[in-house]
């Protein structure tokens, strides 16, 4: 069962685990601990990833707020803790 202190009591699947620190978790417990979860979609990222903001996102959910454009860091604006395209942060707050 999953170490995690969130007690998700999660089985391991074919017998396999994700060892962090020398104790046994869930592959979403893991990545948890190790800050490689989606801020997107909360689910963990084992590829390409993209950090902005202070967050990490598999690339195709790192998205506007408003228009939902996908975006590239580096490409974006933003505001109250969201990212925005430029043609959306601008009809929003220019």
């Amino acid at each position: 069962m999953c170490k995690s202190v969130e007690d998700c009591r999660e089985p391991f699947h074919g017998g396999s685990f994700f060892d962090h620190e020398g104790l046994p978790y869930c592959e979403t417990h893991y990545h948890a601990k190790r800050g490689s979860l989606c801020a997107g979609c909360s689910k963990p990222i084992t590829g390409r990833c993209i950090t902005a903001m202070f967050k990490k996102f598999h690339p195709e959910h790192f998205v506007c707020a408003f228009c939902l454009k996908q975006l590239n860091k580096g490409t974006f604006k933003e505001q109250n803790d969201k990212p925005y395209c430029h043609q959306c942060f601008d009809k929003l707050f220019g």
